[in-house]
Parts: structure tokens; C-alpha cells; sequence
């Protein structure tokens, strides 16, 4: 079957499809009404960070690592186990989040996923890349911790790590490939190569994202976070964004990356002041950050691995505005007397973006390479 072939023609439609359906039911839950999901919040909390970011960090991880290594691609058939394990993972939290049985099934997706992934980058002396490896080994010991120890450091831990995961690889692509497009057509001025505003944006970072797990939203968080936001946007200042808007899946990879500077903002905001919520942090990074970066990576990945051209189509372009739109109307939903309205707009529009990637990829996942 065409579909097992690739990480990402099985990966990426699935895990959009799975975000498109799942913020529906939980904002039905959300009103009021009936899921089947003995416990609701855990399970939105869990499955979206938890059960969609693996799905598309999966995907990526499995289709870039035989770029990275030049070793071939899982087979069918491991591929398959694969997403087989991911799959019955949401199937038992939607049912029975509370159980143990139900947990210890889906906590063992990205430890099996890191152990293929680890495999192939040790066997091709690939230490460049471990480094991606770990913080997927971390990003489960967070998962663990949020299920069996304390969902609230889990949770903190889980989008710490998210952050760090986000930084390094948005870090590494956006620059490149914007680099790479505006070569192509002749421009002198190129973004900026990797030097000490992203090393200190890094470092800022890192130190913000250890001082919220250890100190939570602390004085010293909010000050290291004050100064990794600033850090970030110089960062982001320096990859020439403007310069490739005509290209939308280029300046959307740029959209994405400010969500980590709006994040870390709002961070700060609720660390030194009462001017955010720790809510509007989390879904900034999540539903903006963590939402609009796989979405374009994703969209890009399918594009470029099927052997079509990397270039939006008008629909591709609504999608990502969407996208946006619905992470923004979340966030400002904190921040205004009745948030109801704006809760249900935001994740309906960001559903309905995702359901409309999973559409977009589902043709092209079971297509031949052109």
C-alpha cells in the first residue's frame, strides 16, 4: 500500500483528522453536553499534547531521519506498528482516560518511536541529531509525570519541552529555507546565519523552560522569560520574514515561530504581573505555536516528498489564516467578561482549519510520487 511507504502519508492526515475531531468533543464537553470520555479535561490536556503533537513529531521525526542518515525509511510493516500503537492509544483515552490500563497504552508510544528513532540515528553516527532524540525521551518522562505524579508539573514539563523542541527545529528550518528561496531568485540580503543572537535565544530559552518547571510561574521564571522573549523576536527579526510574504508556506513557517515570542510574552505576563493567565501561555504555545508550526511542516513535508511543487494554493492559504485566527480568539477569550463565545469561535475555526489539512493530505498521502 501506497500509504505505509512514508512516515508522513500516514502520520500526517491522521493527526490532523484526530485535532480537527478532537476540539469539537471537547467543546461539546466544554457546554455541558455528554462525551464518552470519563474525564474530560484530563483528556483534552493530554491528547492534545499528548496524543496529536507525537502524531505529527512522529511523522516528521521518520521522514526526515533517512534525509539526516542515509539509512532507508521503516518498513511497511513497522510503520504500520507504529501508528497502530498511536492509534489504539487514543482510542483507549477517549474511552477510559482515568484507567491505568488505558495510560500505560498510550505512554508507550514515543518511548518505541524513540528507541526506532535513536537506532537509526546511532547507526549512522548521526550526533547531531540525537539531541532531537532526548527531548522526545523527555517529552515522554513529562507525559508519565502528568498521568501517575502531578498533571499540573506535567503539564508544565510537557510544554517546556514542546518549546525547546520547537525553538531547535523551527530554528533550524525557517532560516534555511527562506535562505534557500530567496537564493533562487537572485537576493544579496539573506537571513542571517546561526550566530550569537540564537545561541542566546537558545540558552534564554532553555533557562526560562527549566525555571518553569522548577520554580513554576516564579519571579525568576518571569524574568528569564522576559528576556528570552526578547531574545526570540531579535531571532525571528533576523530570518527576513517580509522578504518571502509572497510565498505563504514560507512566511507561515515565520507566523508560527511568533508564537513562541507571543507565548514567552504571555509567560511573562503571568509570571510578573496579572496581565495573562497561565491558559493563555499554554495555548499559545499549543494551539498557536505547536498548531501552526506542524500544520505547515506537515503541509510542506506531504508537498515536497510527494514530488509536487512547495507552493499554497489559495484554499492553503484560508486554511493557515484559520489556523491563527482561532488560536488568537482563544487567547483573547481570557481576557474578556464572558469568554464563551470566544472559546467556541477559536477552537472551532481552528478545528476546522485542521479538519480542512487532513482533507488537503489525505489525497496526497495515498497518491504516487509524481
Amino acid at each position: 500500500m501506497i500509504i505505509l511507504t512514508g512516515a508522513y502519508r500516514l502520520f500526517f492526515p491522521s493527526a490532523a483528522l484526530f485535532a480537527g475531531l478532537s476540539i469539537p468533543l471537547w467543546l461539546l464537553s466544554h457546554a455541558g453536553g455528554t462525551t464518552p470520555t470519563s474525564d474530560p479535561y484530563l483528556w483534552h490536556q493530554h491528547e492534545m499534547l499528548w496524543g496529536y503533537l507525537p502524531a505529527a513529531l512522529v511523522g516528521f521525526l521518520f521522514t526526515a531521519i533517512p534525509n539526516w542518515t542515509g539509512r532507508p525509511a521503516l518498513s511497511p510493516m513497522a510503520l504500520l506498528a507504529l501508528f497502530t500503537l498511536w492509534l489504539a492509544g487514543r482510542a483507549a483515552m477517549f474511552v477510559t482516560s482515568g484507567a491505568v490500563a488505558p495510560q500505560i497504552l498510550a505512554a508507550s508510544f514515543l518511548p518505541v518511536a524513540a528507541v526506532l528513532a535513536l537506532r537509526e540515528v546511532v547507526a549512522a553516527g548521526n550526533k547531531r541529531n540525537i539531541v532531537v532524540v532526548a527531548m522526545v525521551g523527555a517529552f515522554w518522562v513529562a507525559q508519565l509525570v502528568f498521568l501517575w505524579l502531578d498533571t499540573q508539573i506535567g503539564l508544565t514539563i510537557g510544554f517546556a519541552v514542546a518549546l525547546l523542541l520547537m525553538t531547535l527545529i523551527g530554528g533550524r528550518v525557517t532560516p534555511a529555507f527562506s535562505r534557500n528561496w530567496l537564493k533562487k531568485r537572485g537576493a544579496t540580503h539573506l537571513p542571517a546565519e546561526f550566530g550569537t543572537v540564537d545561541k542566546s535565544a537558545l540558552i534564554l530559552t532553555m533557562a526560562t523552560a527549566l525555571l518553569w518547571i522548577i520554580t513554576d510561574t516564579s519571579l525568576l521564571t518571569g524574568s528569564a522569560a522576559a528576556l528570552a522573549t526578547l531574545a526570540q523576536a531579535l531571532r525571528l527579526s533576523r530570518w527576513r520574514g517580509l522578504a518571502v510574504w509572497k510565498e505563504p508556506l514560507l512566511f507561515a513557517q515565520h507566523a508560527a515561530y511568533a508564537w513562541i515570542v507571543i507565548g514567552l510574552g504571555l509567560l511573562t505576563a503571568v509570571c510578573l504581573g496579572d496581565w495573562a493567565s497561565s491558559g493563555q501561555a499554554h495555548h499559545a504555545l499549543g494551539a498557536g505555536a505547536i498548531g501552526s508550526m506542524t500544520a505547515i511542516v506537515m503541509l510542506r513535508a506531504l508537498l515536497g516528498h510527494s514530488g509536487r511543487p512547495i507552493e499554497a494554493t489559495r484554499a492553503d492559504t484560508i486554511l493557515l489564516i484559520t489556523l491563527h485566527l482561532g488560536a488568537a480568539l482563544r487567547i483573547c477569550a481570557d481576557w474578556v467578561s464572558d469568554p464563551t463565545v470566544f472559546y467556541h469561535a477559536g477552537g472551532t475555526l481552528w478545528a476546522v482549519a485542521m479538519i480542512a489539512l487532513a482533507i488537503r493530505a489525505f489525497p496526497i498521502a495515498i497518491a504516487p510520487r509524481l
